[in-house]
């Protein structure tokens, strides 16, 4: 359920963008043990777009992530995934000053969402709802929705 909101100045081709949205959906599938299907990363060229930073236009590259806030998501853990988002954004498209990422936000509130009719869990209860709603999940997988073959694949270790 989160979303990784990408505004770059930078063209970012396919490949690049692709390379980076594997990148920040394995670096929260791990963090916050979400399923890599829940994570959902959007590109958007901003490099028309007018922003106004201290009262002075500027241009940069920039993260906003959308989150679950809770209380095992401490702003410690925050600012760490945050400086983890930057390191691979400068291994995958660089970090001079028109490449690179000036600004990632964390946005943590999404307070709850419904996706393909499943509830997400609350912070910490992830394991818990991943046992809760397996069968679900293999019904919809036996109804061929990939996200939720790929999410079996997961769990099983595949």
């Amino acid at each position: 359920m989160p979303l990784y909101d990408i505004e770059h100045i930078s063209p970012l081709p396919f490949a690049t963008q692709e390379q980076l949205a594997i990148a920040l959906t394995n670096l929260h599938a791990t963090r916050f043990n979400t399923p890599r299907c829940f994570v959902n990363v959007r590109f958007t060229d901003v490099s028309s777009q007018i922003v106004f930073r201290g009262g002075k236009l500027r241009r940069y590259n920039r993260v906003i992530i959308r989150t679950r806030a809770g209380s095992n998501r401490t702003n410690e853990i925050y600012v760490e995934h945050c400086k983890a988002v930057v390191a691979e954004w400068e291994q995958i498209v660089g970090k001079n000053a028109e490449r690179g990422l000036r600004t990632v936000w964390v946005m943590g509130a999404l307070t709850t969402a419904l996706e393909a009719g499943i509830a997400r869990p609350k912070t910490g209860e992830e394991e818990e709802w991943l046992v809760a709603n397996r069968t679900t999940f293999e019904k919809l997988a036996e109804e061929g929705d990939e996200d939720f073959i790929e999410l079996l694949a997961e769990l099983d270790g595949e």
